[in-house]
C-alpha cells in the first residue's frame, strides 16, 4: 500500500440530473496530517468539523480510508475502537461519531461523502451501523479507485458527475468483499460453492458432496445458501443452466433435445417444464420469438 500524494479536497454542488441517478458524489479528498497537527486540517465547510465535544453529525454517507498511520474511532453505534492503516469508517448520516489520528503518528487518509436513493438502500442492506470499522483486504484496489475518482474530479467533462459517482458502489462493493466479519466467511462459502456449479454446467451437482467438501451438512449448506441468494442450490443451479440454454438455442446450433443433453438434464421433459417455468413459453416457443 503506498502514502497518499498531495493533499486534495473538493466539495461539489448536485444539479437535478445529477439527483436522478441513485448515487450522488458530494465530496471528496485526500489528506495527509502529519504528527502533532491540527485535524481535521484547514479547508472544510463548517459542517464538516468536529464541534466544541469533539463530535459532530453529518448529512450524508461518508467513507474514510486509513492508507498510513492509526487513530481513534467512536459512534453513536461503535463503542471507542482502534483503527489502523487498511482500515475504512463508513459513517451514516444522523449518528454522531468522531476519530481522530494517534497525535504522535498522525495518518493518510482518503475520503468521500455521497447521498441518493440507490446509496440508501445498498448502505442500508449492506452496512450495518454497528460495524463502522472495516478492514480491507485489497487496500491497493481501493487507493486506485479513490486516485482514478480524484482524476476525474479534476479533469471535468460533460457528463462527468455520473462517472464520478459510478466509483461509489465499487468502492463500496471493494470493501464489502474484504470483511473478515461472519458474513464474509459465508460470502466465502457460497462464492465456492457457486463457482464449483458453474464449472461444468453439463454435470448435475452433487449437493450432499458439495456441503461435505465445504465443511457443513447439507441442510446447514441449503440454509445458508438460500440466506445469501434467496435461492435453494438446486433452484440456483437449475437457473444458470437455463440462462446457458437461452444461449445455446439462440445459436441455432443446438436441438432442444441436445440442449436439455448438453446441460445434464435428465429428460427433455424436465427440461422443458422448467424452461417454460422460468421463462414463461417452451423453448420451442422461445426459439421461435427469438430467431
Amino acid at each position: 500500500m503506498k502514502p497518499n500524494p498531495e493533499s486534495f479536497t473538493r466539495y461539489l454542488p448536485t444539479d437535478q440530473q445529477t439527483r436522478r441517478w441513485g448515487w450522488r458524489l458530494l465530496d471528496v479528498g485526500r489528506q495527509n496530517i502529519p504528527p502533532h497537527a491540527s485535524y481535521p486540517a484547514k479547508g472544510h465547510p463548517l459542517e464538516y468539523l468536529f464541534d466544541s465535544s469533539g463530535t459532530r453529525t453529518l448529512n450524508e454517507f461518508q467513507v474514510i480510508f486509513i492508507t498510513t498511520g492509526r487513530g481513534v474511532f467512536e459512534s453513536e453505534n461503535t463503542p471507542q475502537t482502534r483503527i489502523n492503516s487498511g482500515d475504512a469508517l463508513i459513517l451514516h448520516p444522523g449518528e454522531w461519531h468522531r476519530y481522530q489520528p494517534d497525535p504522535d503518528i498522525g495518518w493518510s487518509e482518503y475520503w468521500l461523502g455521497f447521498k441518493g436513493q440507490d446509496a440508501e438502500r445498498i448502505m442500508d442492506t449492506f452496512f450495518d451501523k454497528s460495524q463502522a470499522v472495516h478492514h480491507t483486504t485489497q487496500p491497493n484496489e481501493i487507493i486506485r479507485q479513490f486516485d482514478q475518482l480524484l482524476h476525474w474530479v479534476k479533469h471535468p467533462f460533460p457528463g462527468a458527475e455520473q462517472v464520478m459517482a459510478s466509483f461509489i458502489p465499487m468502492i463500496l462493493a471493494f470493501l464489502r468483499a474484504g470483511g473478515q466479519d461472519k458474513d464474509g466467511q459465508k460470502d466465502q462459502v457460497i462464492m465456492q460453492a457457486k463457482l464449483h456449479m458453474l464449472k461444468d454446467l453439463s454435470i448435475r451437482t452433487d449437493l450432499n458432496k458439495l456441503a461435505q467438501t465445504l465443511g457443513m451438512s447439507y441442510s446447514k449448506f441449503r440454509v445458508l445458501f438460500r440466506e445469501q441468494t434467496g435461492y435453494a442450490p438446486r433452484e440456483f443451479e437449475n437457473l444458470i443452466k437455463l440462462n446457458r440454454a437461452c444461449d445455446l438455442l439462440r445459436s441455432s446450433q443446438y436441438s432442444v433435445s441436445q440442449t436439455a443433453e448438453a446441460l445434464g438434464f435428465a429428460s427433455i421433459y424436465y427440461f422443458s417444464r422448467a424452461f417454460k417455468r422460468q421463462f414463461g413459453k417452451s423453448p420451442q416457443q422461445w426459439v421461435q420469438q427469438n430467431q
